[in-house]
């Protein structure tokens, strides 16, 4: 894992894979009444996103690094093809169909409500998930070893803090003052259900009051983020896609009122967060295309354990007006306009 570490580390790029087409061939066959001929052509490999708020260095540029370290070439020995909801949870299901009927090798689910719909959906395809905190909650198995025969892949339970008590310590430090957390939250995914009751009574024992605010779509997350602010808040969490797709528009209501906002994902860094603690997906990236990897040469995901990352890692943005104590700044694995933290 050094080495791939070492490959990624201090990469905050986001780029966006397109579309790949390939034209399938046809042997040619001189009798007429044999079948058709299989399609000729790379095997398929379908990443399907939920959203898109993690950032592609991890969910992509990883993902075929593992694969290269199995020593398999995107373009030579498989086809890689991206696509995203966007956030509208309910475009899963047809990417997913799509994947399907593509007739790919395997589908790559990124976060946990893509995870949710393949395993409805999909029981004759390997699949290999990350990206995501709880594959059980899903569907996908009972422990790492037992689980879907055609299902595996990479997880961080709480993304990398199942209670949330280190978010709780990490907003705590940053801001020693506050009193009143605000969390934004995408109420129709169990997930962002989930850690926001964990986040409310973690904090709620640090003696900080708790504002949760629910959101149905991306279109209400402005207003959501406006409704914190009115209400006094000293601090924003964010979780689920709908309010990750829409982090611009958190961040246009919060940093007029001089609210700061903790996120899960470092790339949110960069655009305006304070801090976010997260865990190594640079690391499960690599684990995922090495499953997908095996995949391909023939095994089956059945014997391929689930793996969980335990790595955590902390980024910082001392840059958008609110101060961050020095103690918190120097245990960041990445501070915004600091090269020297890889």
């Amino acid at each position: 894992m050094s080495t791939a570490r070492r490959k990624f580390a201090g990469l905050f790029r986001v780029a966006a894979l397109g579309l790949v087409a390939t034209a399938a061939t046809l042997t040619a066959c001189g009798k007429k009444e044999a079948p058709p001929a299989e399609p000729a052509g790379k095997p398929i490999v379908a990443m399907i996103r939920a959203a898109d708020w993690m950032g592609s260095e991890w969910s992509e540029d990883a993902i075929k690094f593992g694969l290269a370290e199995a020593g398999l070439e995107e373009g030579r020995d498989y086809e890689l093809r991206l696509s995203s909801a966007q956030g509208d949870i309910a475009t899963l299901p047809n990417l997913i169909d799509q994947a399907r009927d593509a007739k790919a090798k395997v589908i790559i689910t990124l976060q946990d409500a893509t995870l949710q719909v393949a395993v409805e959906r999909v029981k004759d395809v390997p699949i290999v998930f990350h990206l995501l905190s709880d594959p059980f909650a899903m569907g996908a198995g009972t422990s790492d070893s037992a689980h879907l025969p055609n299902i595996t892949g990479v997880y961080a339970p709480g993304f990398g803090d199942p209670e949330q008590a280190r978010r709780v310590d990490l907003i705590r430090r940053t801001l020693p003052k506050a009193k009143k957390l605000g969390i934004l939250f995408s109420n129709d995914e169990a997930l962002s259900v989930g850690l926001k009751d964990k986040m409310t009574a973690t904090a709620q024992q640090a003696g900080l009051t708790v504002v949760a605010q629910g959101i149905g779509s991306i279109g209400e997350v402005g207003q959501a983020a406006q409704a914190l602010v009115g209400q006094k808040v000293d601090a924003i969490e964010i979780y689920g896609n709908a309010a990750h797709t829409a982090f611009m528009s958190i961040m246009q209501v919060t940093q007029k009122a001089k609210v700061p906002v903790f996120s899960s994902s470092p790339f949110e860094v960069t655009q305006g967060a304070i801090a976010a603690f997260y865990p190594d997906f640079q690391e499960g990236g690599v684990e995922a295309g090495k499953m997908v990897a095996r995949i391909l040469k023939g095994e089956s995901p059945a014997a391929i354990p689930f793996f969980r990352v335990e790595t955590v890692k902390l980024s910082v943005n001392p840059t958008t007006g609110v101060s961050v104590p020095a103690g918190v700044t120097s245990e960041a694995n990445q501070v915004v306009g600091d090269t020297t933290k890889k």
